[in-house]
């Protein structure tokens, strides 16, 4: 017979879980706190004392000082993918906190939302309704996606999805930038890997599917956008730093780029118009959509990050291990081990 492992204290923050959630989180034996979204950092640091994981859903940071109460801490688990904006990580790794997300699980919801994104940007569907629902009645011509050219930047698991969509749904020629080669979709949908320079000179539409990180932060800047086909889209589902927001607004203004449409913002919580340094808000639905991160937000891919992240705690605390670790150096400063049920 084995001995239960103890119950572990975690904090969950920024999701509205349901009834069947929360009985499932006790059967995992976890005693969690629900927090709301958007904690101030000095309620944040309150909330993690003498809790062992953090569950991450909402727009809460974080930070360092965040951190300096949380003694106990071992792992924080981001529900999603996008972490950098929300968890200082040097600091996660320096206090020995491992840092997990939750790659893959989202890649349906996110990939839906994007063919949304650019459905409304290429067509104008948020603009004209606002415009009619004020008493206007706009006279447009728009344009078929069919036979368009799509360019994806990272053609990982989100990537691939919105590439079969584009393809079989809408009849959309596809190019795409990667690290490495995908054969399987290349034989299957035809799709083109090009260098990111002939992407940006052939697509009608761009959509960045690409992960944060040195190599990718503000990678779409001044020269790439001169580089654009004149009146592309350009969507944006996977981090804001991914383009150099000057030069965004830029290619909006002067007509380079026809409209772009982002699920999160430089920002967060977004400003209003009147009060964005970046002057982004200020422009109209016709050139700028914006959406609060709210791409990977469904029933099914909740319940699918919140298995991923409970893994991971599991694992951390257990074994130490777990494969969607992104600092793998807390190693070196984590002041506990792991602890499994002994046999008694």
């Amino acid at each position: 017979m084995t001995m239960r492992a103890p119950s572990r204290r975690v904090l969950l923050t920024g999701v509205d879980v349901t009834p069947a959630d929360i009985e499932w989180l006790r059967q995992q034996n976890l005693e969690v706190e629900f927090r709301r979204s958007d904690l101030p950092e000095v309620e944040l640091a309150r909330a993690l004392v003498d809790k062992d994981a953090y569950i991450l859903g909402g727009i809460e940071r974080a930070t360092a000082a965040a951190l300096s109460t949380a003694g106990d801490l071992k792992v924080i688990a981001f529900l999603g993918v996008g972490y950098h904006a929300y968890i200082d990580t040097a600091a996660a790794t320096t206090a020995g906190i491992a840092v997990t997300n939750a790659p893959g699980a989202n890649a349906r919801a996110v990939a839906e939302f994007t063919i949304g994104l650019m459905l409304d940007a290429w067509r104008r569907i948020t603009d004209l309704t606002t415009e009619t629902k004020a008493g206007r009645w706009p006279g447009t011509t728009g344009r078929n996606l069919h036979a368009k050219t799509l360019g994806i930047v990272g053609m990982g698991a989100i990537g691939a999805l919105v590439a079969r969509i584009a393809a079989n749904g809408f009849g959309m020629r596809v190019v795409y930038v990667s690290p490495t080669a995908k054969p399987d979709l290349e034989r299957d949908l035809a799709v083109r890997r090009v260098e990111l320079c002939e992407l940006l000179a052939e697509s009608d539409v761009i959509s960045l599917h690409a992960p944060f990180g040195p190599q990718t932060d503000r990678m779409i800047g001044e020269a790439q956008l001169a580089a654009v086909k004149h009146g592309a889209i350009l969507i944006n589902t996977s981090e804001a730093a991914l383009v150099d927001p000057a030069s965004l607004r830029t290619a909006l203004l002067d007509g380079r780029l026809a409209a772009a449409a982002m699920d999160g913002y430089y920002i967060v919580p977004a400003p209003s118009a009147q009060e964005d340094p970046l002057g982004l808000m200020a422009l109209g639905n016709n050139r700028f959509l914006v959406t609060p991160h709210a791409a990977g937000a469904t029933e099914d891919s909740l319940r699918a990050m919140l298995t991923a992240n409970v893994e991971s705690i599991r694992n951390i605390l257990e074994t130490g291990e777990d494969p969607r670790v992104v600092n793998p150096g807390f190693r070196a400063h984590a002041r506990w081990s792991p602890v499994r049920a002994r046999p008694r």
